[in-house]
C-alpha cells in the first residue's frame, strides 16, 4: 500500500531536515586525497575518499531497498568545484536479527571515487575541496542517527595550455580503486572527525533522491539526448493522468470555437495554447534550479499536501457532477473568435497547466529534485520546457480536428460512468496523497476499507449504462480489482492484535512533561520508547513487538510514554544518555532508571515480555 510518489516525499523531506544528535564515539572516520598533485582547470578532477568504519558496526549502502533505513551519500561544499559523479563499490548483503530481508551494507573499509568538475575561468593556483560522507552506523541490534563524517582534499590547478579540452588523454588520468580493498595514492590523507548535520549550502549528489532519482539514473547511464527523450515521455503521460482528463472536452470546445478554415492557423492557435502550458512548467524548472531544490522540498509541507488534497477532491466532485468545469465566460469573451484570441489561447494554455500541476508525479518529482541539485536554471528551463512539450502535443492534434471531433455522435451514458469512476479514482488519489498528514496505521486501514467500498459502489450502486456491455465489463473488472486489492491488504489474517486492542501511549515532547507524567503515576513504573522517523528498529517494535496481545495486556500495569526524537532533543537525550535508537528504558515508582533493563534494539514480543515482567518486580 506503499506509493512511489509519497514515498519521494518523504525521503526529500527527511534529506532536508535537520537532525542534531550528539556522539561520544566515531563510529566512521574519513581520509580524502586527490589522485594526483596537479590539474588543470578543464580535467576531470578525482578525488579519493576513505571511509573506515569501526569493526562490528555498518553503514547502509549508497542504493538499499528498505525505505526505512538511511542511505549514505556524499557531499562537497559549494565552491570553485562542482561533483559530477560518484563511483560507488559493491555493497554487502547480510540478513541481521531485524530485517526479515537481507540489507545492503558496507563494512571495513571503502573507496568512493569522487568525480570533480572546475568552474570556468578558474585561476591557477593551490586548492583545498572539502565536503562529507552522510551515513548512518548500525550494529545487529540497534541503529545510530545519521551523522556526517567530513573530509578536505589538497590540490594544484595548473594553468591550462590546452583550450577548450573535454577529454583529458588516458596517461592524465588516474583511476580510483573503488573496490574497497584500498588505494595506491600516495597523497597526504588528512584525517576527519564526526559533526554535527550542519545547515549550510552544499552540493548534495547522493542522499534519498539517489535511491529513488530515476531522472539522474537516466541521465548517468544514458547521456542528455536519452534524458531529454524520457522527459518528453513523461510529459506525454501526463495527459494520462485524472487531473487532465476532465480538460479534454474543454480544450475541444474551445478550439472548436476558434472557427478557422485554415490549418495554419489552427496549427498557430494550438502553438500559443502549448506556449501557454510551457510557461507554467519552465517556470517551475527555474524556480527549482535558482532555489537549490527547496522549491521541490516544498511539496512535503503540510499546507501544500492539504491544497493538494483538496484539489484532488474539488476534481472528484467535478466527477459526480456536482458542478461541472467550463471555461470562464470572461475568459471566452477574452479570446475571441479572431487573432486577438492568440492571447486568450496563451492564457488558457496558462490555466491548463496549473490544473494539472497536482499530477505532478514521482517521476516529475525526481526532476525537480535532479534540477534543485545542479543549479542550473539554464537546464531546469530546458528539462520543465521539453517535459511541457510531451503533455502538450496532444493538443496540437486537438487544435487541428477539433472541428471533426466536435462532429462526432454523442458518447452517450456511458461517458457518465466514466467519469462516476474518475471520480473515486480521485477520491484515492487525495487520499495518499493525504498520508503524511495522517498516521501510518490509519492509512493502512482506511485506504484498502476504501478500495472495497469504492469497488461495492461501481457495483452495486452505480447503474449508469448498464446496458453498454464493454464499459460494464470494463467496470465491473476494476471493481473486483480493486475489491481483492483492499481485502488483500487489510491483514486481518496476519495482524488480528491491531484490531483487537492497542498499546496506548502518552505522546510527550519535552523532559518537562515526561517529568510531571512520572510524578502522576508514581503508584506503577514508568515505560519510556524512545523514537525517530528514521530508526527502522523502531518502527519494528511498532509493527511485530508492541501489537503482541501479551505486550499489550504487560502493558496495562505501566505508565507508557513514547517520546519522538526525529529532529532530536538535547536536553532528553542527555538526561537518558541516548546515543542511538530505539531506546526503551523502565522508571520504577521511585523515579529511578532501572538501567539494567534497558532495551537498545529491537526485541521479539517474547524477549520484550521478559524485560517487562523484570521491570514490575
Amino acid at each position: 500500500m506503499k506509493n512511489n510518489a509519497m514515498k519521494i516525499f518523504i525521503y526529500i523531506l527527511f534529506f532536508f531536515s535537520a537532525i542534531n544528535f550528539t556522539f561520544s564515539q566515531e563510529y566512521v572516520t574519513v581520509n580524502a586525497s586527490a589522485s594526483k598533485k596537479e590539474f588543470t582547470a578543464s580535467e576531470n578532477i578525482k578525488i579519493n575518499v576513505k571511509a573506515s568504519i569501526q569493526e562490528g558496526f555498518h553503514i547502509n549502502a549508497n542504493k538499499i531497498a528498505d525505505e526505512d533505513l538511511i542511505p549514505t551519500s556524499v557531499k562537497i561544499t559549494e565552491g570553485d568545484f562542482k561533483l559530477v559523479r560518484a563511483n560507488w563499490p559493491s555493497p554487502k548483503n547480510y540478513k541481521f536479527s531485524f530485517s526479515e530481508t537481507e540489507l545492503q551494507v558496507f563494512e571495513g573499509s571503502i573507496n568512493i571515487g569522487l568525480n570533480l568538475k572546475a568552474k570556468k575561468d578558474l585561476k591557477p593556483g593551490k586548492y583545498e575541496v572539502s565536503g562529507s560522507v552522510h551515513y548512518q552506523a548500525c550494529n545487529d541490534r540497534a541503529c545510530f542517527a545519521p551523522k556526517d563524517a567530513e573530509f578536505t582534499a589538497s590540490f594544484t590547478v595548473k594553468e591550462d595550455t590546452v583550450k577548450n579540452v573535454d577529454t583529458v588523454k588516458a596517461k592524465d588520468t588516474a583511476t580510483i580503486d573503488t573496490t574497497g580493498q584500498g588505494s595506491k595514492l600516495d597523497n597526504e590523507k588528512p584525517k576527519t572527525t564526526l559533526t554535527e548535520n550542519k545547515r549550510d549550502t552544499t552540493q548534495n549528489v547522493t542522499a534519498a533522491t539517489e535511491n529513488k532519482n530515476q531522472i539522474a539514473s537516466v541521465i548517468e547511464e544514458r547521456g542528455m539526448f536519452v534524458a531529454l527523450l524520457f522527459i518528453f515521455v513523461i510529459g506525454l503521460a501526463l495527459n494520462l493522468t485524472p487531473c487532465v482528463y476532465p480538460l479534454i472536452p474543454i480544450t475541444i470546445s474551445y478550439f472548436g470555437a476558434q472557427v478557422s478554415n485554415s490549418t495554419g492557423k489552427k496549427f498557430i492557435i494550438a502553438l500559443f495554447y502549448v506556449m501557454g502550458m510551457s510557461v507554467t512548467y519552465s517556470v517551475l524548472g527555474l524556480i527549482a534550479a535558482l532555489t537549490g531544490g527547496v522549491f521541490g522540498s516544498l511539496l512535503q509541507s503540510p499546507i501544500v499536501v492539504a491544497i493538494l488534497v483538496l484539489i484532488f477532491f474539488a476534481l472528484a466532485l467535478s466527477m459526480f457532477g456536482l458542478y461541472e468545469i467550463r471555461i470562464p465566460q470572461s475568459l471566452a469573451n477574452f479570446s475571441g473568435k479572431n487573432r486577438q484570441g492568440y492571447l486568450g489561447t496563451f492564457t488558457m494554455g496558462l490555466t491548463v497547466g496549473f490544473i494539472a500541476a497536482p499530477c505532478i508525479g514521482p517521476l516529475v518529482l525526481s526532476l525537480l529534485v535532479y534540477v534543485g541539485q545542479t543549479g542550473n536554471p539554464f537546464l531546469g528551463f530546458i528539462m520543465f520546457f521539453i517535459l511541457s512539450m510531451g503533455l502538450g502535443l496532444p493538443y496540437i492534434f486537438l487544435a487541428l480536428f477539433s472541428s471533426s471531433i466536435t462532429k462526432l455522435p454523442r458518447s452517450g451514458e456511458w461517458m457518465e460512468g466514466v467519469k462516476i469512476i474518475f471520480g473515486i479514482i480521485m477520491l484515492g488519489l487525495a487520499l495518499y496523497t493525504a498520508q503524511p498528514l495522517i498516521s501510518t496505521r490509519v492509512y493502512e486501514i482506511i485506504f484498502p476499507v476504501f478500495l472495497i467500498l469504492g469497488g461495492a459502489y461501481l457495483i452495486l450502486v452505480d447503474r449508469k449504462a448498464i446496458n453498454a456491455t464493454t464499459y460494464t465489463r470494463i467496470k465491473y473488472t476494476l471493481a473486483i480489482i480493486g475489491i481483492i486489492w483492499g481485502a488483500s491488504n487489510l491483514h486481518f489474517g496476519e495482524e488480528p492484535q491491531v484490531m483487537a486492542g492497542k498499546l496506548d501511549w502518552q505522546n510527550l515532547m519535552t523532559q518537562t512533561e515526561i517529568n510531571g507524567s512520572i510524578a502522576k503515576a508514581s503508584d506503577k513504573p514508568t515505560m519510556i520508547d524512545f523514537y525517530a522517523d528514521w530508526c527502522a528498529q523502531c518502527k519494528e517494535l511498532d509493527k511485530y513487538t508492541y501489537v503482541d496481545p501479551k505486550v499489550i495486556e504487560l502493558s496495562k500495569k505501566f505508565n507508557n510514554i513514547k517520546v519522538d526524537l526525529t529532529k532530536g532533543d538535547k536536553e532528553i537525550e542527555s538526561k537518558y544518555k541516548i546515543l542511538g535508537l530505539p531506546v526503551v528504558t523502565f522508571i520504577d515508582n521511585k523515579g529511578n532508571e532501572l538501567t539494567e533493563l534497558r532495551v537498545t534494539g529491537f526485541l521479539k514480543a517474547d524477549e520484550f515480555t521478559k524485560v517487562m515482567e523484570k521491570a514490575l518486580k
